[in-house]
């Protein structure tokens, strides 16, 4: 058995770069016993779990992706245990040890026939890399995750993204866990129900989000077959569910909006998800062979910053909108829950509070909503235009500067760490 031993010393993190090797295939540990150890361990950096259904490209994601990278920085050390996606590359140039566990099949639905195997190579993993806490985000990797922590004694943290997760899990995993969200509408919903949370935002990365020089953007729109004198929308976000949806009205409203005085519209549309195949079919319906191309379907990509910095709006939610307005765009917020509208400083803090209309709103996305906000955009004044997005801007860098947010998201784990240590010691003095 693998013990660990805690010492009296801080639980601050050392600075210090992550030094494991990348691992660019599945770990199969070698059999070891896999009883949780006695003594409360300490480690010094922290050595956190991160577990995500698949490495795929989306909001939750590209967040658990952005404070990993933050964490590095701030002397951390982490190991990731997913199904592959179009992100692993990402995590493994951080220098993260990768354990490929296929929690998902194929369709996105739980790999229940593989549960106990998937729990037990969980487990491994945790006493290979001697892991002091795991960070969980969706399900059924996080309701995993959560069974392991408690069978290896070990504490759990849940990050709940949106307000589609299962209530009993989240019940369960309160009594024994640590539960963050990322926006107050989340917090009040969770709250409902009877689930204590601490709103940690998502941080953003100001230096990566920028907005790009006119001459790249010449170049990259001429790349795009995008001709120079065209008003360019763009609508980003993971193209399943509601926000297939959304993307579908969006197609509608453009196409309409072409025939009614602003014939050079163009759309660009990034993402993936299970109505993909419908969102393509889609847009080839609305042009006609031989007809000038105006929807530019690009798939999963990751120099986001590029296409908001080339377009005139963004339609989007969420981290999207972060994103979006890091990068000094104009941006209509709308999501899962409704239709915010055009992002102004005097509806930052609606925003903030309903994620731009990811958890909560009170209007519901139509087509004559979406095309009244895009013509205001439009017609706006250049001057008062340049204020909105240098407002944007500001908005972002002031509340969701990704380096705070971890130093708020470590402040947790120590304290899940400490809050361990005292139970187990509890533990022990009662045999």
């Amino acid at each position: 058995m693998l013990k660990k031993k805690r010492g009296a010393q801080s639980l601050l993190p050392k600075k210090k770069k992550q030094t494991a090797p990348m691992l660019r295939k599945p770990h199969v540990p070698t059999p070891v016993n896999l009883e949780p150890p006695f003594i409360p361990r300490h480690s010094a950096p922290l050595r956190i779990l991160m577990v995500v259904d698949q490495l795929n490209i989306g909001g939750t994601e590209t967040y658990t992706l952005s404070i990993t990278r933050e964490l590095i920085k701030k002397g951390a050390f982490v190991v990731i245990a997913s199904k592959k996606g179009k992100l692993l590359e990402h995590f493994l140039g951080l220098g993260c040890p990768y354990y490929e566990i296929d929690f998902v099949l194929d369709n996105y639905e739980a790999d229940h026939e593989n549960h106990i195997k998937h729990l037990q190579l969980l487990k491994s993993v945790i006493l290979t890399e001697q892991i002091d806490l795991i960070h969980g985000h969706q399900i059924p990797s996080g309701s995993l995750a959560q069974i392991a922590a408690e069978q290896m004694n070990i504490p759990y943290v849940f990050t709940v993204h949106g307000n589609y997760y299962d209530k009993d899990f989240l019940s369960v995993t309160q009594k024994k866990s640590t539960i963050t969200c990322v926006s107050p509408s989340i917090k009040k919903l969770l709250l409902s129900k009877g689930i204590n949370s601490t709103v940690i935002a998502n941080g953003m990365d100001t230096q990566e989000y920028h907005a790009y020089g006119s001459a790249y953007l010449d170049h990259f729109r001429a790349k795009l077959g995008i001709p120079h004198y065209a008003t360019i929308v763009l609508y980003a976000g993971r193209l399943s569910w509601e926000k297939g949806e959304i993307c579908e009205e969006i197609i509608h409203t453009i196409d309409s909006m072409r025939n009614n005085g602003y014939p050079n519209l163009h759309l660009i549309v990034a993402g993936g998800g299970n109505k993909q195949e419908d969102i393509i079919k889609l847009s080839t319906t609305k042009q006609q062979p031989g007809s000038e191309t105006y929807i530019h379907y690009v798939g999963e990509v990751m120099n986001m910053g590029a296409y908001y910095s080339v377009s005139d709006c963004v339609i989007g939610t969420g981290r999207v909108a972060l994103e979006a307005l890091s990068c000094e765009r104009p941006l209509i917020a709308t999501g899962s829950k409704g239709f915010l509208g055009i992002v102004k400083p005097d509806s930052y803090e609606k925003a903030w509070d309903c994620w731009f209309g990811d958890h909560d709103c009170d209007k519901k996305l139509s087509k004559a909503l979406l095309t009244a906000n895009l013509r205001k955009l439009f017609n706006m004044e250049p001057q008062i235009r340049t204020h909105l997005v240098q407002s944007g801007r500001k908005f972002v860098t002031d509340k969701f500067q990704i380096s705070k947010k971890v130093d708020q998201l470590m402040d947790i784990y120590r304290h899940s760490i400490q809050q361990s240590m005292k139970d187990e010691q509890e533990r022990i003095a009662q045999q």
